[in-house]
């Protein structure tokens, strides 16, 4: 009996569903609201969701691909980052603002990987080490 594997595109998208219902639940939670109009509360949800979902599904096919793991690490940190602004009480609005600007959180998550991408493709062509390598396997 051949067994079915999940490829790599379907986890990285489960993962960043997982994410950013995660995400926007915790910060709905906690205060963040959206319009009363319908029209505007699906099109700020689906701004929101879609954000999540972009700046932790296209780090992790990143990691499975091309074990770049810099986009993954900006993510999670810049996620950390407004977590303890929101607890500590140093920002007016963290999670909003953090829902508000995922273009510029997703560009800055690109950006490290496109310079790690480069460092390790560099190293790898004039040292001979830090390679870029597949960690996900393709499904037989």
């Amino acid at each position: 009996m051949r067994s079915r594997r999940l490829g790599l595109p379907a986890v990285a998208a489960a993962g960043g569903a997982v994410y950013a219902v995660g995400v926007l639940s915790w910060m709905v939670s906690n205060g963040v609201y959206f319009d009363g109009d319908p029209g505007s509360t699906a099109a700020g949800v689906g701004y929101a969701l879609g954000g999540l979902w972009l700046t932790a599904a296209v780090p992790l096919y990143l990691l499975g691909r091309a074990s770049v793991a810099s986009p993954l690490l900006v993510t999670a940190l810049s996620l950390a980052s407004t977590a303890f602004r929101w607890a500590v009480g140093t920002h007016l609005h963290p999670l909003t603002s953090h829902l508000t600007v995922w273009p510029l959180l997703f560009a800055l998550a690109m950006g490290a990987g496109a310079v790690e991408a480069l460092l390790r493709s560099g190293a790898d062509r004039l040292l001979g080490v830090g390679g870029l390598r597949r960690l996900w396997r393709r499904p037989d």
